[in-house]
């Protein structure tokens, strides 16, 4: 049951014996997975009914509930419901760092969080949720707000070095955007930055040529540039991983102009200093998405893949025993 009839509102609910934390305002309505990283799987417009993150086609079933699985990624993908999760202490591919063995994406995408109420008015809801890490010492909290009459999420966030040394660690967010708000009437808008592509991996169909060049032209495999802040059609057969560097603000927009809707995120430079820009229009075979896979996900990250490559690239954050670094993002929802 919803805490009231209208205004900012929440409600836990259970299912398959998962928690699931509804939260919502006249404007928005968000359902997130308590017991598995905070992953944000519903992000909905309500005036329009427009749900703008993806559903991945990877079932979501009974996971293990941490990263630590002894497989070559850890759980990740096998536990990858779409939507939006928080990626810390590592970023990207496995590594291990002062002995300890962390999967893709790090540790709190499949850990479970707890939760507490700040404040919980028609005007205003927040709701603190929080964190430990299993093999290395970090406590990681986020506040999540909506006020009445806007549609925007906000997100304040802290971490803390439970450790008696210096800590190292990659911090992000994974947003993918899917239909029926992601189609080709969809284009990015962003003011300036350097686009890396990367070098296939043998399993992705791309049209780019692999490289650094400037946002947003890059030359095709068949000659010609692509422009790519035009999103692929569904039928395109793409599927790339680009790196977006020297970005002249923390902000972008995914616009669907079909629609007249779209999808700001800010977020703060001095931490997310990159985004990653990952599309998939069926061209990815083989595990996990096998060419059944339409999705956009832009990415603020605090550096390049992964955690010990950021280290030796100086890009890594770090902070002292018992040190603390704050960070914010705010998304919302843009009618043009």
């Amino acid at each position: 049951m919803l805490t009231r009839p209208d205004g900012c509102r929440w409600a836990e609910y259970w299912w398959n014996g998962y928690r699931i934390l509804f939260l919502e305002n006249d404007l928005l309505r968000l359902q997130i997975l308590l017991d598995k990283g905070t992953d944000i799987v519903e992000f909905l417009y309500k005036p329009d009914d427009v749900n703008f993150l993806w559903r991945s086609p990877i079932p979501f079933y009974r996971f293990p509930r941490n990263n630590l699985a002894p497989s070559d990624t850890g759980c990740f993908l096998d536990c990858y419901p779409g939507g939006w999760q928080e990626i810390f202490p590592n970023a990207g591919l496995p590594c291990e760092y002062k002995g300890a063995r962390l999967g893709l994406h790090g540790e709190v995408c499949l850990l479970p969080w707890r939760y507490s109420i700040k404040e919980d008015s028609a005007d205003k809801l927040s709701i603190c949720f929080s964190v430990d890490t299993v093999r290395t010492p970090f406590h990681l909290e986020k506040t999540l707000s909506l006020k009445r009459g806007k549609s925007c999420l906000f997100i304040d966030e802290e971490v803390l070095n439970l450790a008696g040394e210096d800590m190292d660690f990659c911090w992000g967010h994974h947003p993918a955007f899917g239909s029926p708000f992601l189609s080709s009437d969809c284009f990015i808008k962003l003011k300036k930055a350097t686009v890396t592509v990367a070098a296939g991996d043998g399993k992705a169909v791309t049209n780019l040529t692999p490289g650094t060049f400037s946002w947003p032209l890059v030359p095709g495999k068949k000659g010609g540039k692509v422009d790519i802040s035009i999103c692929p059609s569904e039928k395109e057969t793409v599927a790339d991983n680009i790196f977006l560097t020297d970005l002249a603000e923390g902000a972008y927009e995914l616009v669907n102009q079909r629609l007249k809707l779209g999808f700001r995120l800010e977020f703060d430079l001095e931490v997310f200093r990159c985004l990653w820009f990952w599309r998939v229009a069926g061209g990815s075979f083989h595990y996990p998405w096998y060419g059944r896979t339409y999705t956009v996900a832009l990415e603020p990250f605090s550096s390049l893949p992964q955690l010990t490559e950021a280290i030796k690239r100086g890009q890594q954050l770090t902070l002292p025993p018992g040190g603390r670094k704050k960070t914010f993002l705010t998304a919302s929802i843009i009618k043009s």
